[in-house]
């Protein structure tokens, strides 16, 4: 689960730099970076929380193009999204586990 985690990781900073300038970009991930310290969990529920209050409705946008280019990266199709940020990405891991089994 580590390797998906760090995936996680490293597709929500690869899309916010590719979506803003360095100093936004920045800006958002130091203070997704300073909650190192909770569970991958934790993190992605505080960003699923703090994104629309930064970013207002673009931050919907934000989201999809994480989870369009996550699931990319593992080979799924990403189907309409009727579940909030969260709960696609705990669908992926889902997905992965079973896949493993």
């Amino acid at each position: 689960m580590l390797k998906l985690e760090k995936l996680i990781l490293e597709t929500v900073n690869e899309v916010i730099r590719n979506v803003f300038d360095d100093e936004v970009a920045d800006m958002l991930l130091s203070y997704f970076d300073e909650y190192n310290h909770l569970s991958i969990d934790e993190r992605l529920r505080l960003f699923d929380e703090t994104l629309p209050k930064i970013l207002g409705s673009g931050a919907v946008i934000i989201e999809d193009l994480i989870l369009e280019t996550l699931y990319s990266k593992i080979g799924i199709k990403l189907k309409r999204r009727e579940k909030n940020f969260v709960e696609s990405v705990n669908d992926l891991r889902l997905v992965k586990v079973r896949a493993n089994e």
